[in-house]
Formats: C-alpha cells, structure tokens, sequence
C-alpha cells in the first residue's frame, strides 16, 4: 500500500505552483497610448506661453510615415496638374492637300503628303493631348498622410498653437513683424474661420501662406517650416482625423 504522505506529495506540489504563480493583472503594461500629448498655447503676437492644451495622440503622435507622406503629395500634384497641353497631328495642321510629287517615273521615294511629320511644318507623331492626371487614393491613406504631417511638424517643435490670430490692422507690416520677431521665414497659418485681415496681411508676403482649417492638408504642411493654428482649428483636425 502506498503511504500517505506520498500520496499528497504531489497535491503540495501542484498547490504550491499555483500559489507562486503571478497574476495576469500584475504583468498588465501601460498602453503607451492612453495618456495625451501636452503642448503650450501661446499669445499669436508675444508668443509667451498661456497655458497648456490636450493634444489626441493619434493625431499628433502617429508615427513618422514616409511613405505615406510621399503617396499623398504625389496624388496632391497630380490632381493639380492641369492637362492642358496639346499638339496637332497630320490631320489638324495646316496645309496644302495636292500630291507633292508624281507618284512613279522620277527615281525618287513617293511623297504622299506635305503635311507629313517628316516634313517642315507637318504633324507631330504622338504628341500630347488634353487629358486627366490625377490618381486616385483611398480616403483612409489620405487621412492617415495629414496625421503624419500633423505628427511630424509636432515632434519638430514646429507647430505653434495660438489662442487667437486676430490682427489690429490688415497692414502688410504688422504681421511681418510679428514674424521677424519670432524668427519665422516660411510660414503657414491655419485659422479656425475666414480672417480678413490676416489674408489681406500676408497676401504680399511669398513665404506665407493662409488657409481655413477644412483646407488644410498635406503638401500645404510639409511646404512650410512654421505651421500656426488656432484652438478651434486644433480641435476640428482631432475630430476630423480620429480613429
């Protein structure tokens, strides 16, 4: 017979490996995810800090896609090409339809058309026409490229959340100092609501550029250094772009 403590040795065992064994919820990792980006809102003429803002991380801390950002502006600059040259063929230029030469007895190769591409002034072989250049790209690439470049200004220390981009004035001069005191060359301003006196400020200045926040979109982001937006602006690109 077997004894008894042989018997439950094997119960202890089993018992015992349960006990040291760890728990799920104490090896659980912090999703680096949930806890948001923080960045400063600042005053759009003094440029001091006022107070912090919530920034989504989805939004501007996707990670740093080029290929993504290359997709998007080569499907950009083909939708603004316009497609507009055009050559003529043998049949649309200009010019005389009588036969050039005798077809036979002059030891000569025959000569069927003087408007012929090989002769002065005659049609172009395969040339340009009018036609459509744009490419087409799933909307959820398109979303996902304006998530980088939001991303990648962001982790530049180049994007500027302003609380306000009024202007006292529609003088060229009062946002061109602005800028030269804040040490920005190419800049592009993204406000919340159609200004008239910003647009009117900065319409002369070729390195700046202006556009409403449902304008906003990739090749606009990357083609400047400094991109500025307001609150408002901010907050409509995080609802926009959220996942």
């Amino acid at each position: 017979m077997y004894s008894t403590d042989a018997a439950e040795a094997p119960l202890a065992r089993t018992s015992q490996k349960q006990t040291l064994a760890p728990s799920p919820a104490s090896h659980k990792v912090a999703s680096p995810f949930s806890t948001p980006l923080q960045a400063w809102i600042r005053d759009f003429k003094s440029n001091e800090p006022k107070e912090l803002i919530q920034l989504e991380r989805v939004v501007f801390g996707a990670p740093l896609r080029r290929d993504i950002l290359h997709r998007v502006v080569v499907w950009q600059r083909d939708a603004e090409r316009q497609g507009t040259h055009s050559t003529k063929g043998r049949s649309e230029v200009s010019g005389t339809t009588r036969k050039a030469a005798p077809q036979k007895g002059r030891g000569a190769a025959r000569v069927g058309s003087l408007r012929a591409p090989q002769r002065r002034g005659g049609g172009i072989v395969f040339g340009p026409k009018p036609r459509d250049h744009s490419s087409d790209l799933p909307r959820k690439v398109q979303d996902m490229g304006l998530r980088v470049a939001l991303s990648t200004k962001f982790a530049q220390d180049q994007l500027v959340i302003v609380d306000d981009l009024s202007l006292d004035s529609h003088r060229t001069k009062e946002f061109e100092a602005i800028k030269d005191r804040h040490g920005w060359y190419s800049v592009l301003v993204v406000a919340s609501k159609e200004n008239e006196k910003l647009w009117k400020a900065t319409r002369n200045l070729q390195q700046v550029d202006v556009a409403v926040m449902q304008e906003a979109d990739v090749l606009r982001l990357l083609k400047r250094e400094i991109v500025i937006m307001d609150r408002k602006a901010v907050r409509y690109l995080e609802k926009k772009l959220r996942v």
